[in-house]
């Protein structure tokens, strides 16, 4: 008798200790049950901190079904979390809970299956990991800028490297070169070297930023980075006549950019030139204030254009050039990104309407900034 006593006070202790145990503890544990189809129905157990982070009563909780407290495009996830739980016996996954003010929390949850009595039971313990969330979140997007500097380096560095070699092979191969041609050839090639110098510094200047981008962007000038762009198109297509229609870009339009805008415009013109056929190439550029304080750049092609199917893809990391074998693929995801960083939009229009075999429009519509102009170095 005092045995059945004492192991009876024994198990009251350990079971008061348990719930001390669970409804101190910081972390939100919950149980319940599982139907004869392994399908989830109400809580039977929450403790203190589940109803501190949810906001939700210990009652409100106790009368509602795990899936009440996640979002719809959650719920198959979390259909098949419990069939490896049952399958495996235990799982630890993230997921994001909805609190009672409508905001959502992610979470860690490490889940056991407990048998009581021969019925199913889902043990459940979750730990709030939005700062976690939030650094790691901090961290993908350091990577992308990181992977962004690099695509411009092996992008762009490429082609200015593309154009020094040209010329300098001409100087070299060419038999009946003067010394006139040669100080042009040397001459072009020193201006290669020039912008993959001032390049150069533009990535370093942004490394040197931590990759956060946190910089304030500045007023930049359209009709001047475009000006710019018109020598190295000269020099890396030397054996074609480029015409860049300029007289629709007003003098006074001025975004907010940082030192890539010129990069931008040139990855832009660059595959305008390369998509035209024909040795003269003309592109018409036009800019065109609109509502919202914007600037509407239009830079439009007489080339081959580009189909419905590999416009849908276009601005993807290696589009379609990758899968052709044609180039890196990279201008374009270049533009989209840096047109992003200054808070901006990028797409493509057929020159002509309804046929896209008559040329292509890139249209970039950017913030409209003051005539405090600020000349990158």
């Amino acid at each position: 008798m005092n045995n059945s006593v004492n192991k009876k006070t024994e198990i009251d202790k350990i079971d008061s200790f348990y719930r001390i145990l669970c409804e101190n503890a910081n972390d939100s544990i919950t149980l319940f049950k599982l139907n004869e189809f392994n399908e989830i129905q109400n809580f039977v157990y929450t403790n203190a901190a589940t109803t501190k982070w949810t906001g939700f009563t210990k009652e409100e909780i106790l009368n509602s079904s795990p899936k009440d407290l996640f979002t719809e495009d959650q719920l198959e996830s979390i259909s098949k979390n419990i069939e490896t739980i049952v399958k495996e016996g235990f799982l630890t996954y993230e997921s994001e809970i909805r609190i009672k003010d409508g905001r959502t929390l992610p979470v860690e949850f490490s889940s056991s299956l407990i048998d009581l009595d021969g019925e199913k039971y889902i043990l459940t313990s979750g730990r709030e990991i939005a700062e976690r969330v939030e650094t790691r979140i901090e961290r993908e997007e350091n990577m992308k800028e990181k992977t962004l500097l690099l695509d411009i380096l092996t992008h762009d560095l490429r082609n200015y490297i593309a154009v020094l070699w040209g010329w300098v092979t001409e100087s070299i191969e060419q038999e009946d070169i003067t010394k006139e041609d040669i100080l042009s050839s040397v001459g072009r090639a020193k201006t290669s070297l020039t912008k993959t110098d001032a390049l150069l510094d533009d990535i370093s200047v942004l490394m040197k930023k931590d990759l956060e981008f946190t910089y304030e962007l500045k007023s930049v000038n359209v009709l001047n980075n475009v000006n710019k762009c018109k020598p190295n198109l000269d020099d890396m297509f030397p054996v074609k006549k480029i015409k860049l229609n300029i007289k629709d870009i007003n003098s006074e339009h001025n975004v907010f950019a940082d030192m890539l805008f010129e990069q931008l415009l040139f990855n832009i013109l660059t595959n305008s030139v390369k998509n035209t056929s024909k040795k003269e190439v003309i592109i018409d550029i036009i800019t065109e204030e609109k509502p919202g304080n914007k600037i509407l750049i239009s830079i439009a092609d007489y080339g081959k254009g580009i189909t419905p199917d590999t416009r849908r893809n276009i601005f993807d990391r290696y589009g379609e050039f990758r899968k052709k074998g044609k180039g890196s693929g990279l201008g374009l995801f270049i533009v989209q990104t840096l047109v992003q960083r200054y808070n901006g939009d990028v797409w493509l229009e057929n020159r002509i309407k309804g046929d896209y075999t008559q040329g292509t429009v890139v249209k970039i519509e950017l913030r409209k900034a003051d005539t405090q102009i600020f000349e990158f170095a």
